[in-house]
């Protein structure tokens, strides 16, 4: 199940994770959120005081209701551009990994954006050296579209 990131359990995550678990009615595993979600939580809560329509484009949370446990994130790097471009990206805990959450959070994702006019390609970025990533964005339907030595840059449009 993927829940968009309501304020209060942003607030939470940062400040009283035993609160973001009440919240979400799910356990969070041990070094969730992660360094880098921990960072963009800030921004997307000053997203979220400026703009609350903007729930959606931002922090999803992976939870596997059967374990009623967050298993990871995924979500958007903020509302389409002018071109109507949006990037996607997810992590799933470590002790999560290899079950199909994200190729489903990604899948799931990925048709929640076409479900907005205004957005016309989804496109995520990940490390040459993340097979997995780059399985889950293959199994998703996006194509490579370009390398560097740094990074493989995919997207996706929808399906016509």
């Amino acid at each position: 199940m993927l829940v968009a990131c309501p304020l209060e359990v942003a607030q939470a995550l940062l400040c009283d994770p035993p609160a973001a678990e009440r919240s979400l009615g799910a356990e969070m595993p041990a070094g969730w959120p992660h360094p880098a979600l921990r960072k963009v939580i800030p921004l997307y809560l000053q997203e979220l005081l400026h703009d609350p329509a903007s729930l959606g484009w931002g922090i999803w949370i992976a939870i596997d209701r059967a374990q009623n446990a967050v298993v990871g994130d995924a979500g958007f790097k903020g509302r389409p551009n002018h071109d109507g471009t949006v990037e996607i990206g997810y992590g799933i805990a470590p002790a999560h990994r290899d079950r199909g959450y994200a190729t489903e959070a990604v899948g799931s994702l990925v048709n929640w954006a076409f479900t907005h006019p205004e957005v016309k390609r989804v496109v995520a970025e990940c490390a040459p050296d993340n097979p997995a990533s780059t399985r889950v964005l293959d199994k998703s339907g996006f194509r490579l579209t370009d390398r560097t030595n740094e990074s493989l840059y995919w997207e996706i449009a929808p399906r016509i």
